[in-house]
């Protein structure tokens, strides 16, 4: 993949994020909670994608994302480096419960994980907006 056509796929990624962002805070302010975590973990790791895609020229597209440590590889040195992993593995850590469990997600659950997925799209923003 060519520069142009990988910074072309991780604004797209960004644009993933910033939408199922907003969607997430929407829920959130309607207290639709599972909805709203849902949407927060779908930012994070659109905001991901759009990260690591920036700054290695592409993604993974691995089912497992809990495996996927480029986030942290493709960030290195980074001053966020080690807060967007903590926050990714979080939101992670909630998608088969979000998505796939029987419980609802309480707003006191959901409220954190659309806060992480924020700072990864800021962290996205900052990274993607400056090519």
């Amino acid at each position: 993949m060519t520069s142009v056509e990988s910074r072309n796929h991780a604004r797209s990624y960004l644009q993933k994020a910033q939408e199922y962002l907003d969607s997430a805070q929407d829920n959130l302010d309607l207290e639709r909670a599972t909805p709203a975590a849902g949407d927060a973990i779908h930012a994070g790791i659109s905001a991901k994608d759009a990260i690591v895609t920036r700054l290695t020229g592409e993604t993974s597209k691995a089912k497992d994302h809990a495996k996927a440590k480029e986030l942290r590889q493709a960030l290195g040195t980074n001053s966020d480096a080690a807060s967007a992993e903590k926050a990714f593995r979080e939101l992670i850590s909630m998608k088969g419960d979000v998505e796939y469990g029987t419980t609802l997600i309480t707003l006191a659950k959901a409220k954190p994980l659309v806060r992480r997925a924020e700072f990864l799209v800021d962290v996205a923003k900052g990274l993607v907006r400056q090519s």
